[in-house]
């Protein structure tokens, strides 16, 4: 294989169905979405794939995030290249056009050990940790009151629920206006906290078979520390057991301890292993 002359390009929408077939086919993968979210992705993202003539030996895409962020969404090499060799040379080749697009740093949540050895190799350094954090569903606590209302966020709300995001959340965690209208649309329950007309804060959750997943918690700067994301959290949690769930889920970074404090007061506990947050800054290239 090192001596096959390999090319990488920016993928086009007619790739698509090669990459997802790829994807389905190779054992060295990392990928965060489904097959049918690839045209969208090649829309919105940079792919880029290695190839030798009709094979594709591996695929990079990559998604623009908040303030020059680009988030790693997929990554894959076909079996037998080196896995340092086939990752440094996607990196590389996109490295100018993600710069040109305007991508001043990349990060990945890294849930597949495989990437470590190259990524490290590249400068990648893992600035956060994030957890998985279980419990059953019985025995919710009720809701506090605070000067807060919790409504059910609208459609034509995102754009609000987006600055909100923008002020509550690191950049590499930020959301838009389209990924939070997706979750809105595609069967995420989206609520918001309002005092009188001010947004103030958010949530969302989702059911993903027996399991109630609370997939985001963000409030104000301004309005932390007045009980408000545990009234938003607890909400959420009275739905999902109303709903059936035998178990909740969320993520956070370990790093957060205000938010693992919250957490494990309602018995939240901490599940498998720590998942790294790697990034690299794309200045400096040489």
């Amino acid at each position: 294989m090192r001596h096959t002359q390999v090319i990488v390009r920016p993928a086009e929408a007619r790739d698509a169905q090669d990459i997802d077939e790829f994807f389905r086919r190779v054992r060295r993968r990392y990928l965060t979405f489904g097959g049918e979210d690839w045209p969208s992705i090649l829309r919105q993202g940079h792919v880029f794939v290695a190839q030798t003539g009709p094979l594709l030996w591996g695929v990079l895409a990559v998604v623009p995030k908040y303030r020059g962020w680009g988030e790693i969404r997929a990554l894959g090499l076909i079996d037998g290249w080196h896995a340092r060799t086939g990752v440094e040379m996607l990196y590389y080749k996109a490295h100018p056009t993600l710069v040109e697009m305007g991508i001043t740093g990349l990060y990945i949540v890294l849930s597949e050990g495989w990437l470590q050895g190259p990524l490290d190799g590249l400068g990648f350094v893992t600035r956060e940790r994030v957890a998985t954090y279980l419990r059953h569903a019985h025995s919710v606590p009720p809701i506090p009151a605070t000067p807060a209302d919790i409504r059910l966020v609208r459609l034509d709300q995102i754009a609000q629920v987006a600055r909100l995001d923008r002020m509550a959340f690191a950049p590499r965690w930020v959301y838009t206006e389209r990924e939070l209208a997706h979750m809105l649309v595609t069967g995420s329950r989206l609520t918001a906290a309002f005092v009188e007309d001010t947004l103030v804060g958010y949530a969302s959750v989702q059911i993903l078979d027996d399991v109630g997943h609370i997939s985001r918690l963000a409030v104000h700067p301004r309005w932390q520390g007045q009980g408000i994301g545990r009234q938003l959290l607890l909400e959420g949690m009275h739905y999902l057991q109303r709903a059936g769930v035998s178990r909740m889920s969320l993520n956070t970074q370990v790093e957060n301890t205000r938010a693992v404090r919250l957490y494990e007061s309602l018995h939240f506990r901490r599940f498998g292993r720590l998942i790294p947050v790697l990034e690299r800054e794309l200045e400096g290239l040489r």
